[in-house]
């Protein structure tokens, strides 16, 4: 797997003393129907190192930080782009190659 961060997600991570990028999974059962999405997030390095001893997620180290996976089977493809985006002033991650 090889994991690229653009520069601008980069200098967010930076600014914000980020040191990983979290993967998990959310699943939202509030009506009829489930709906399973995941959500990308920044993390410090303390809950980086509760995900990877309490929930048992695995990191894969990068150029940039830890990308912290979950620990159940996700479609990852050989390339995966993390970007910054914005909605309305409210920064957020957004990625390219994994897939439920």
């Amino acid at each position: 797997m090889n994991f690229i961060c653009e520069p601008a997600l980069q200098e967010y991570m930076q600014k914000k003393k980020r040191a990983a990028i979290l993967v998990e999974e959310i699943t939202s059962s509030n009506s009829d129907f489930e709906i399973t999405e995941l959500h990308i997030r920044l993390v410090d390095e303390k809950a980086a190192r509760l995900f990877k001893t309490k929930k048992r997620y695995y990191a894969c180290q990068t150029d940039f930080g830890e990308v912290l996976l979950p620990p159940f089977k996700l479609k990852i493809a050989d390339t995966v782009v993390f970007s910054l985006k914005s909605f309305l002033g409210i920064k957020y991650v957004a990625q390219k190659g994994i897939e439920t």
